[in-house]
């Protein structure tokens, strides 16, 4: 991981965590499946969110309850309430389109019919239950201390070096500003090869006012590590 004190390569692009976790853990099938989905917005629904780079969110508990049927991360333990502001254009599509595409024996999707892409971009719902979720490009801030706990200990354990980093990063949230925010990006450096970097966003690391913010808040701060 890389701190920036302006723009990553401008060739590099954004990308979502879950994006950057296909490609980190080789996840070939998945990731080949939504190349094909993002190949469809691009060329007809542009004006809709790219599921390569927004972030996910189910505006309902029970439809959020419904996605623990995914299996993986997609957990009871793992749900917490947040709060969102989108920048701009929000996405809302039935993520059983997806669920129940078609697939070959390797996970892949289906070539041979895939006008069901349409339908999903298009916002129609699969069937009579659908289960929307909401990609959207903005911030979003977890509400209540479980999961935040949660992640605090993984990092406590495994990366204890950045904890200073962690609280810095905290504190900015609390303050409505992006002062070491994690962000993963993507560039091509050859014609059939990419490269994925972990870049901390340290642009505001000399704002004054975002210092001065930092600097008056009445909040709780984690001194002892």
């Amino acid at each position: 991981m890389e701190a920036i004190g302006s723009s990553p390569n401008q060739q590099a692009q954004p990308v979502s965590m879950m994006f950057a976790g296909m490609i980190q853990h080789q996840n070939n099938a998945r990731l080949q499946n939504e190349l094909l989905i993002e190949a469809v917005r691009v060329r007809r629904y542009a004006h809709q969110v790219s599921r390569l780079s927004g972030m996910y969110f189910f505006t309902d508990l029970a439809e959020a309850r419904a996605a623990e049927a995914w299996g993986g991360h997609f957990r009871a333990e793992n749900l917490a309430e947040l709060a969102v502001r989108p920048l701009g254009h929000t996405t809302r599509v039935d993520s059983n389109w997806i669920t129940y595409a078609p697939r070959d024996s390797t996970g892949r999707l289906d070539k041979q019919d895939l006008s069901w892409i349409d339908r999903y971009w298009g916002g129609e719902w699969y069937r009579e239950r659908p289960v929307w979720e909401t990609i959207v490009h903005g911030r979003a801030t977890v509400l209540g201390i479980r999961l935040r706990q949660r992640g605090y200990l993984i990092i406590v354990k495994q990366f204890p070096a950045a904890l200073d980093m962690l609280e810095v990063a905290r504190l900015a949230a609390e303050v409505d500003a992006d002062l070491g925010q994690a962000t993963a990006f993507i560039r091509r450096t050859t014609v059939d090869r990419y490269r994925l970097d972990y870049f901390l966003d340290m642009r505001e690391a000399e704002d004054p006012q975002i210092l001065e913010r930092l600097a008056t808040y009445r909040g709780p701060r984690n001194f002892r590590d």
